[in-house]
């Protein structure tokens, strides 16, 4: 463990013991379990991707293959440059009351770089999702609020992924990639005197703070087989994740020089969680200006660790010169009950117009995507449901820039509407202190790339 941040005071310090145990008690209170996916796996990467739907995975091969299916991009015919913004706002309702989940805006930038090795194509790809309010939030589980798990924390995170991609013949490519999060374990330490008789004055108490984060890092891989120019097929498998918070609050004071107070608070909690998935899609030209994809994705939601922290809790006194509480208990990880789901996807793209120097094309995106929570009968009020979500978008691609670009530019937009159906929540207990109440809404989207392509 690495200190991260070390202050140590004496006389002036003046804690007292009750003052300790406060910010003991503070530390764990706070202690972050929220835990969901990253924000591509809930908004999808790219301005074309997400107007198509997310139906992408058989012939993607713009910098949104980074996360989409790194195979793609090795089809990448040069070097290519991005960056774009998504905005998008909630509408979601408990009781017909507006509920307290803010906006996320991103900002994402995107790079391929492929090199020609004879016949062999070899590409690097990176990708980059900045959310412009927070690099990382999280939120204490309250079991009495009701709350937007899926929607709430889990975009406020910064996604990065590298990826190297081959194409060894024209008609197959092969990705794997990396993406990267860091968990995190604080611990405050509380050692000294603490005197009964003017304890600001006479109390000689230090604290330290120490704090230790490790990157960890989990797989993409996926391949593309394009026997022709009209059929394509993808698969993409992406790695379970799981980041957890630890922290450690331990105070051991003497007090007034006759007996010794120890308190330790150890909690333990998952932070951020991502399911394994595998997405398997199709894509054919059934027309030369008209692409059609189809994609099915399957995410392991069912092993989701516990959203209650657990927590251990100790509180000593020797000699017991008072009478301390028999038995503290901390809490106890409660199953959430996930089941797996499989999202189908499909997306159509047509050509409008095409010449020597202008492309435009016009997108139209579905998918539907059950939720994976269980009716929240119990103790528990992680609030989601099924999820239809339907999109437009655009894509303007100027080819001929020369003398200005060796190259092309390109200008992609796109509008989301998605509609959580609503759910009333029965209790199974008449004396459950948030009751009965009804969820659902409405999310609202929209966002702009530019894609720089150099030949």
């Amino acid at each position: 463990m690495q200190p991260h941040d070390t202050s140590r005071h004496s006389s002036s310090l003046g804690l007292r013991a009750d003052t300790a145990l406060v910010i003991a008690l503070l530390v764990g209170a706070i202690v972050p379990s929220t835990a969901s996916a990253t924000p591509p796996d809930t908004y999808g990467f790219g301005a074309r991707a997400r107007a198509l739907g997310g139906a992408v995975t058989a012939d993607v091969s713009d910098s949104s293959a980074s996360y989409h299916n790194p195979a793609g991009l090795a089809a990448a015919e040069g070097i290519q440059l991005s960056i774009g913004y998504l905005s998008l706002s909630p509408f979601l309702d408990v009781n017909g009351e507006r509920s307290n989940v803010e906006r996320f805006g991103s900002l994402e930038v995107g790079m391929i770089a492929p090199v020609k090795l004879g016949d062999v194509t070899v590409a690097f790809g990176l990708a980059l999702m900045l959310p412009d309010q927070r690099l990382a939030r999280t939120r204490s589980t309250i079991l009495n609020r009701p709350r937007w798990e899926m929607y709430d924390t889990r975009s406020q995170r910064l996604f990065l992924a590298a990826n190297l991609a081959i194409r060894p013949v024209r008609w197959l490519t092969i990705g794997a990639g990396i993406a990267f999060q860091a968990p995190s374990e604080l611990t405050l330490d509380i050692r000294g005197d603490l005197a009964l008789a003017n304890p600001e004055a006479n109390s000689r108490l230090e604290h330290q703070f120490k704090g230790d984060l490790t990157s960890i890092r989990y797989p993409a891989v996926g391949f593309q087989i394009r026997p022709n120019d009209w059929v394509s097929f993808g698969m993409t498998y992406r790695g379970q994740y799981e980041l957890a918070n630890r922290i450690i609050a331990l105070a051991d004071v003497r007090v007034a020089r006759i007996a010794d107070l120890t308190f330790g608070l150890d909690t333990l909690s998952t932070s951020l969680f991502g399911p394994q998935q595998i997405a398997t899609s199709f894509a054919v030209h059934p027309m030369p200006n008209v692409r059609i994809g189809l994609e099915l994705l399957w995410m392991n939601w069912s092993a989701h660790p516990s959203l209650i922290p657990a927590e251990d809790i100790t509180l000593g006194l020797e000699p017991a010169i008072v009478e301390l509480p028999g038995n503290i208990e901390g809490r106890v990880a409660v199953p959430l009950g996930l089941r797996d789901v499989f999202v189908p996807r499909i997306g159509v793209e047509w050509t409008a117009i095409r010449t020597h120097a202008i492309e435009l094309d016009l997108r139209a995106g579905y998918y539907y995507e059950k939720t994976p929570f269980p009716l929240q009968r119990g103790i528990m009020n992680f609030v989601d449901g099924d999820e239809h979500s339907a999109s437009i978008g655009f894509g303007l691609r100027l080819t001929d820039l020369r003398p200005t670009l060796p190259g092309a530019l390109a200008i992609n937009g796109y509008l989301q509407w998605s509609h959580i159906v609503s759910r009333t929540h029965v209790k199974d207990s008449l004396v459950d202190p948030v009751g009965d109440y009804r969820a659902g809404g409405n999310l609202l989207g929209a966002g702009v790339q530019l894609e720089v392509a150099f030949q």
